[in-house]
């Protein structure tokens, strides 16, 4: 039972000290915030298993899903500071306006208002909408018209060579209009707030049904408009995403059509580009400007995850992103709540959920205490990365062969030199060869990734064979106590030989391939 214990025994016990690090640095991890400036993603008490259609403006967060809409205020710390339900269903993937009181929405070919009191029809033949905080636009086709949501009345703005097929529009009344222009293209229109339409378009964009706009956003300070778009392409069956950008004077809007420039954006904390960006967002964070979006998550865990970001906007075609949410599903619909807070919905598969973040103190402070959800995502992640290394047990098969090569030929041609009871050099040589296989890979395996996601302690200057030094003298002091006798040379090459993979794949594994 003894020298089971310290065959066994003793390395179990350590492999089990290295897993449990495992698991305090991601419970240290779960803490942690996505940027020094930010809160951790806080849940908002708001779920539902239909994608809600989401309307912010200065009465609150609505949002329209399973024949209700659900109104939210909150402060900087995210507490919510009013709540209410309106039993209005709204039409599904149709945009609508609400003050809390009423909700004007399209429906079934009309546009109509609903409150206490009933449902007001204001026109027929309705054939889209659009909305903003503080305007109503709709159209017949190619005719344009504002509705004023104080007192329902309607006007017709302009009438386009072609149909409207949306309206994007800003807080202050300016407007993006994108007008057919034939199956797989579509012009964009500028109106400003003044209802004044510039005749010409300036912009061509993609409607085709393997690649086309999806969702837009636009600024126009000091007389400059720049323009932000999503693209989705879909090709052999595969999903991807582009965040494209328009600049242009006011004043030459109409003269010529633009020709965009693709954004590409680095995460400013793992140093990797982000692919496939998307629901691109103008905002002003803390009084900067700045561009919220989405695009792949680079934390541990975060398999199929959809993270927010911000980064700053400026003029460059090349922009660093900080990560902002923590929630770790696909993100959807990112809507500023203050210049210090942000809200989004989170999607799991089975439902879709409300998370915020903040730059408040006090919400920094409550998003980074421990919570049975958080020992919950810490336990998750540290499963989940022990699997990963699973991969680092395959890679280290070819490890072993010089030494199995060398044990066979020896056994093949001097077998009498494995009839000795004690260790022999054939064995020290064996365990020897196998110690300087894993420097032929140690180079690859702690590339940036590694450097992101593991903890101080196994990235400092010369890691990577100080550690192979550590593990390897572990392994042969365990070897030494542990080995039994009666083993032979191909069974204390083999003990070591194992004790090594299962050290190296719980201590350095986790944070060689990032399979999530």
């Amino acid at each position: 039972m003894r020298a089971k214990l310290k065959t066994f025994g003793i390395p179990i016990a350590i492999i089990l000290l290295l897993i449990g690090a495992l698991f305090f640095h991601q419970l240290l991890n779960v803490k942690q915030q996505p940027d020094p400036e930010w809160s951790r993603s806080i849940p908002l008490g708001y779920s539902t298993d239909e994608r809600p259609l989401v309307f912010y403006n200065q009465e609150g967060l609505f949002l329209a899903s399973n024949g209700k809409v659900d109104q939210y205020s909150f402060d900087d710390s995210l507490n919510p500071t009013k709540e209410g339900t309106l039993k209005t269903s709204v039409t599904r993937g149709q945009p609508f306006w609400t003050d809390g009181d009423k909700v004007i929405q399209v429906k079934d070919g009309q546009i109509i208002s609903s409150d206490a009191t009933g449902v007001k029809a204001i026109d027929d033949e309705v054939t889209g909408m659009g909305t903003s905080a503080n305007t109503i636009y709709y159209w017949k086709q190619e005719v344009l018209y504002s509705l004023s949501p104080d007192d329902l009345s309607s006007k017709e703005i302009y009438r386009f060579t072609d149909e409207v097929l949306e309206a994007y529009a800003g807080n202050d009344g300016s407007t993006v209009l994108q007008v057919r222009q034939d199956d797989t293209h579509s012009h964009l229109y500028y109106m400003d707030e003044g209802l004044q339409v510039v005749k010409n378009p300036f912009a061509i964009v993609n409607t085709a049904t393997n690649q086309h706009i999806n969702g837009l956003s636009f600024t126009n300070e000091n007389n400059q408009l720049t323009l932000l778009y999503n693209e989705e392409m879909r090709a052999q069956g595969t999903l991807s995403y582009k965040i494209l950008k328009l600049e242009t004077s006011i004043d030459d809007l109409g003269t010529s059509i633009l020709k965009p420039a693709k954004i590409e954006f680095t995460n400013e904390q793992s140093g990797f580009k982000l692919e496939s960006p998307r629901s691109v967002q103008f905002g002003d964070i803390d009084g900067n400007p700045s561009i919220l979006f989405t695009s792949e998550s680079h934390q541990v865990g975060g398999q199929n995850t959809i993270s927010l970001y911000i980064a700053p906007f400026s003029d460059s075609n090349q922009l660093m992103a900080k990560p902002v949410s923590t929630s770790k599903h696909f993100t959807y619909s990112p809507i500023q709540l203050s210049d210090k807070s942000i809200a989004w919905l989170d999607y799991g598969g089975d439902y879709y959920e409300l998370f915020g973040a903040s730059q408040d103190k006090q919400a920094i402070a409550k998003s980074t205490t421990w919570s049975k959800r958080s020992v919950k995502e810490a336990l998750n992640n540290s499963v989940l990365m022990l699997f990963s290394s699973l991969v680092t047990i395959l890679v280290s098969f070819y490890w072993i062969l010089p030494s199995l090569f060398v044990l066979i030929l020896l056994y093949m041609f001097k077998p009498n030199m494995f009839e000795k009871e004690e260790i022999n050099w054939v064995e020290y040589a064996s365990i020897i060869l196998f110690i300087l296989m894993p420097l032929t890979f140690i180079s690859k395996a702690m590339g940036d990734y590694f450097y992101f996601a593991a903890p101080g302690y196994l990235t400092f200057s010369g890691s990577e064979y100080v550690l192979l030094v550590i593990i390897s003298i572990l392994s042969a002091l365990l070897w030494k106590v542990g080995r039994d006798p009666d083993w032979g040379t191909f069974g204390g090459v083999f003990y070591f030989m194992g004790i090594y993979i299962l050290l190296y794949v719980t201590s350095i594994g986790p944070y060689i391939f990032n399979l999530f």
